[in-house]
């Protein structure tokens, strides 16, 4: 059983460093605090970048998540000081959380058939509060996002962070440096709009693509390109080979992940699979050089990485 995902999380009541209760709203399940977090459980690459950005790193004692990840100089102080759980997040179970002695755990769960409700009433009763990364929300049945865009979803949660351990104005300051960082891209896009296709790569099997509903869709936008997929409404499918043959986009976003289903290690590894598939032998933008972008994927998770990435590939769109 493995912790943690998406949810719109927001202080609804009392002062994160003060006597009063503090209310999180976690994916439409109410969290009520007495008292800031002292010893918290990040799951996944989002949750120690969001507390870092926040102020409140130094809060985070156990890191279940990936040495993978290309954090920040901060979070990546955070997260060696923290002791380590287990290298993939997926892993993390029940047992796994009581046994470390956190009392919140704080993270993205993308497994599917987990009753995130009822996990989160079993840790309660074990003495530990969960909370759930915004970002992940719409991928659990029968929550959203409220319509929340995902850069607004990372900012939420860094000012909810604040709220709830107290360091409001630390996290004031990170959202005004990320929005910063997002309007300066914005502020650098020219010329005639191009359409552009994310495909997910994993080393062998079904390619995946992100709707709507995804926050690289929302990089693209802020990019000036347009998501040949952006009217799926969902985050994540797989479309058939006809489709993506027939979508015919200007370019072509390789996502991968050093570990997991993907476990391709660097932009050529992704590039190199990218091309090597038969199936994509009508798709002509992915024998052009400068059309193929590689993307780690974690610089498109809902969390700080992701104003990364937008500058990673407006960097990439410049140069091509």
């Amino acid at each position: 059983m493995t912790t943690g995902c998406g949810a719109p999380a927001d202080s609804s009541s009392g002062a994160a460093g003060g006597s009063e209760p503090v209310t999180v709203d976690s994916c439409g399940r109410e969290v009520e605090f007495d008292s800031p977090p002292q010893r918290v459980m990040a799951i996944g690459s989002e949750a120690p970048s969001l507390l870092t950005a926040a102020g409140a790193g130094d809060k985070v004692t156990h890191y279940a998540g990936s040495r993978e990840v290309p954090f920040d100089r901060a979070t990546k102080e955070t997260v060696e000081g923290a002791e380590r759980v287990t290298e993939d997040s997926h892993d993390v179970s029940f047992e796994m959380i009581v046994s470390s002695g956190v009392d919140t755990v704080i993270g993205t769960d993308i497994t599917s058939g987990v009753d995130i409700d009822a996990l989160a009433e079993r840790l309660d009763r074990a003495g530990v509060q969960m909370l759930t990364v915004s970002g992940y929300c719409a991928g659990i049945d029968g929550r959203s996002t409220g319509g929340m865009s995902g850069f607004d979803l990372i900012y939420h949660d860094v000012e909810t962070y604040g709220r709830l351990f107290g360091t409001e104005q630390a996290a004031a300051r990170g959202v005004r440096d990320l929005k910063d960082r997002v309007d300066s891209v914005a502020d650098r896009v020219e010329g005639a709009r191009r359409t552009a296709v994310p495909l997910y790569v994993p080393t062998e099997g079904t390619l995946g693509s992100y709707g709507g509903q995804s926050l690289v869709s929302e990089q693209m936008t802020l990019l000036g390109l347009d998501n040949v997929f952006a009217d799926v409404g969902k985050r994540y499918f797989e479309p058939s080979t006809e489709e993506l043959v027939d979508s015919a986009p200007d370019l072509v976003f390789a996502m991968y992940l050093p570990t997991g289903s993907s476990s391709l290690e660097s932009d050529q590894d992704v590039v190199d699979a990218l091309r090597g598939r038969p199936d994509l032998a009508g798709l002509e933008a992915v024998d052009e050089k400068a059309a193929v972008l590689p993307l780690n994927y974690y610089y498109a998770s809902p969390g700080p990485l992701a104003v990364d990435g937008l500058e990673l590939l407006a960097d990439r769109l410049a140069a091509s």
